[in-house]
């Protein structure tokens, strides 16, 4: 017998912990299985072929899922380049990451991480992963532009205002 291999959608149903039926009885009783379709993942078998049967939104869920795994992925090795002294390549999308200091970089690895594991549980969606990311993006921008270290850098001219004087008016 081989082993069973369960993973997570995040719904928090196992993927592979679904209903099996054959085609044959799918063309019987479509309704009732698409029914069933509705509560958990029906697999479809067909000779050696195996057909998952899901609600669209939980296929789209799966992938967007899968994307923003992807992305995390893909920075989190970019960071541990960084951090290992090797050079980004300026075609890399996120060689924006080399505008900050190695323990920002570490910081940012973490939040990211934070950020995705409530993400793959549940809590909150893929979307508030790109989110974080694009801050850090935003934030790579501003510590790269020379208006705005120039703006930090400049001596400060500020005046200090003074007590207002209130007027007092006196009635006759």
């Amino acid at each position: 017998m081989g082993r069973i291999l369960r993973a997570r959608m995040t719904t928090a149903q196992p993927v592979f912990d679904d209903v099996i039926v054959s085609a044959t009885a799918l063309n019987r009783r479509s309704g009732e299985i698409l029914d069933q379709a509705l509560e958990k993942c029906v697999t479809i078998m067909r000779n050696d072929q195996a057909f998952a049967l899901l609600r669209r939104e939980q296929a789209a869920e799966m992938t967007n899922l899968l994307r923003c795994a992807q992305q995390v992925l893909d920075l989190i090795h970019a960071i541990d380049l960084v951090r290992s002294a090797v050079a980004l390549d300026a075609g890399n999308e996120f060689e924006w990451i080399t505008a900050f200091p190695l323990g920002d970089l570490k910081e940012m690895a973490e939040e990211v991480y934070e950020i995705y594991a409530r993400a793959r549980s549940g809590e909150v969606s893929p979307e508030a992963v790109d989110a974080v990311i694009h801050e850090w993006q935003e934030s790579a921008w501003a510590v790269r532009s020379p208006e705005v270290r120039s703006a930090f850098e400049a001596l400060s001219d500020e005046v200090p205002l003074t007590e207002p004087i209130l007027a007092t008016t006196t009635r006759e």
